[in-house]
């Protein structure tokens, strides 16, 4: 099956609006769904990846209608800088190993090449750049990552016989605490809008 097609059934059956290209709101301005849409987008793009998924990994039931290699994002948190927001995820991909283990090795070079292919798209991709602007190979990503990273096998960690990576993956947008946008309310009876007491 191709991978456009799984990824439009998998986000018609997704209770989140993700959304087949990314936003094109402005760079400044992304938000949690922004980010983890733009993620679970790139690991479907990829052509290996059979199924991808987010939350609370020990929620899933890996034994229940899972295809492998899979891809899991779990969120870690949220940091503001001066002018950045960083998202941290932990990126989790495995695939099956047979019993006898024979493929073990393999399986781990796959799976690693498939994380590598995602960090290489956010480094120097070009899907993380909004293709709706003229000149858009020359603008900055919307989305971009800072520092090395440190590549964690496993092997067995849930209950099938699998094999993977997981991988601390920090994703930064600009960021510039616009107080100016926030839905608040001013009270219009004593023309303050003044919290201070």
């Amino acid at each position: 099956m191709a991978n456009e097609s799984r990824y439009a059934m998998w986000r018609n059956q997704s209770e989140t609006s993700v959304t087949d290209q990314f936003p094109h709101d402005s760079v400044g301005y992304k938000t949690f769904n922004n980010v983890i849409e733009t993620l679970l987008c790139i690991a479907w793009k990829h052509k290996f990846v059979e199924q991808v998924d987010s939350g609370d990994i020990w929620a899933v039931d890996l034994e229940k209608n899972t295809t492998y290699p899979y891809f899991h994002l779990v969120t870690d948190n949220v940091q503001t800088e001066d002018t950045e927001m960083v998202f941290n995820f932990q990126l989790i991909i495995m695939d099956l190993v047979e019993p006898s283990q024979s493929n073990q090795q393999q399986v781990q070079s796959d799976t690693l090449q498939i994380l590598l292919d995602i960090v290489n798209e956010f480094k120097n991709g070009s899907m993380l750049k909004d293709q709706a602007q003229e000149g858009w190979e020359d603008a900055l990503p919307e989305y971009y990552i800072k520092g090395d990273f440190i590549f964690n096998p496993f092997t067995e960690r849930f209950d099938n016989a699998v094999t993977g990576w997981t991988l601390d993956f920090g994703v930064y947008v600009q960021y510039d605490f616009p107080a100016c946008d926030s839905p608040f309310i001013e009270t219009e009876d004593d023309g303050v809008s003044s919290c201070v007491q």
